[in-house]
């Protein structure tokens, strides 16, 4: 938490108002959220389980569920909150507990950065996988099988996990002080960052990530989006013009119900990521430059945007599929 002595008259946030907000972000908003968001999720993956994976489609949501479920458990960042509770910031335990807390404190931290960076990805693979099954219907079930999607996931998982871990193991280290015989333990910068070389690499592969999970899917996915919509327009219209008998037939070319639930998730996705992107242009503006309580606040809020995203596509799953409810019987 901030001092109370670092209150400024000339911030739009003082330091106090900070911690209040933060206060109830991390402690009411955020845990609410991620218990709804957990709760809904793994029945969805019970729900999905039971249906199977027979479809690609299936298999998208399926992993969307595990990155939506992995975030929401990594965005309640108890032990940072810990660490962040005493002033100056710290471990103030014994030494064996202070290790232990650090470690965990690095899970959590994987676990929200890796669902941080899957959520948008799974978006841009659902838009890609139905507008190849919309215009190319014959085709993409040739080119897309499911086995193949959970290979493609299972290396985008194992990839990015071993990049974050590698990553936080050596950004960031603990260092331990024993003042007055009392043992505290501080997260500093790693001492291998002191070399440029490896400061630069640093800094070059979190841009490209923030990039490619960034901008790009949601520059992709919005584009998509639009093709897929005004799809659903013109075969909308055509529908109007065809016999009962020609409709029946019509619906097997990719504009079905579970194209609609996918073009409803994918919407979420646009609308909470591009608000999301707008607030990172805020943080990083020039009018915020000595703004720092507020740009922690809009970094913390950006958390709560993937977090409503996170339970948001819950609920579209809930909304359009009746065999949720089933399983949901089923677990009871």
């Amino acid at each position: 938490m901030a001092a109370a002595n670092a209150t400024s008259p000339a911030l739009l946030v003082s330091w106090e108002l900070y911690d209040t907000i933060l206060f109830t972000i991390d402690l009411v908003i955020l845990p609410c959220i991620s218990v709804l968001g957990i709760a809904g999720n793994v029945t969805g993956i019970i729900a999905l389980a039971r249906e199977g994976f027979r479809k690609c489609s299936n298999v998208l949501l399926f992993s969307l569920s595990i990155s939506n479920l992995i975030y929401l458990i990594g965005v309640n960042k108890i032990f940072e909150y810990i660490y962040t509770s005493r002033n100056p910031s710290g471990f103030y335990f014994s030494e064996a507990v202070n290790y232990t807390c650090y470690i965990l404190y690095l899970v959590w931290g994987l676990l929200s950065s890796l669902g941080g960076l899957t959520c948008p990805l799974i978006p841009l693979l659902i838009t890609v996988e139905r507008i190849l099954v919309i215009f190319y219907p014959f085709k993409a079930f040739l080119i897309l099988t499911p086995r193949r999607i959970i290979i493609l996931l299972i290396c985008v998982y194992v990839l990015l996990t071993i990049y974050m871990l590698g990553t936080l193991l050596t950004i960031i280290q603990l260092k331990t002080y024993v003042i007055k015989n009392v043992s505290k333990a501080v997260i500093v910068r790693s001492d291998l960052l002191r070399n440029p070389i490896i400061d630069d690499l640093f800094t070059f592969l979190r841009d490209l990530t923030n990039y490619l999970t960034g901008i790009i899917p949601l520059s992709l996915i919005t584009v998509g989006c639009g093709i897929i919509g005004l799809k659903i327009i013109h075969v909308t219209k055509r529908r109007q013009k065809l016999t009962s008998k020609q409709i029946k037939a019509n619906t097997k070319h990719g504009i079905t119900k579970t194209t609609k639930t996918l073009l409803k998730i994918c919407l979420l996705y646009i609308l909470c990521y591009g608000n999301m992107f707008f607030l990172m242009l805020v943080v990083d503006s020039e009018l915020l430059k000595n703004e720092r309580p507020l740009q922690n606040v809009l970094i913390r809020v950006q958390d709560l945007i993937i977090s409503i995203n996170c339970l948001g596509d819950v609920l579209i799953y809930i909304a359009s599929n009746k065999s949720y409810w089933k399983s949901l019987t089923v677990c009871a």
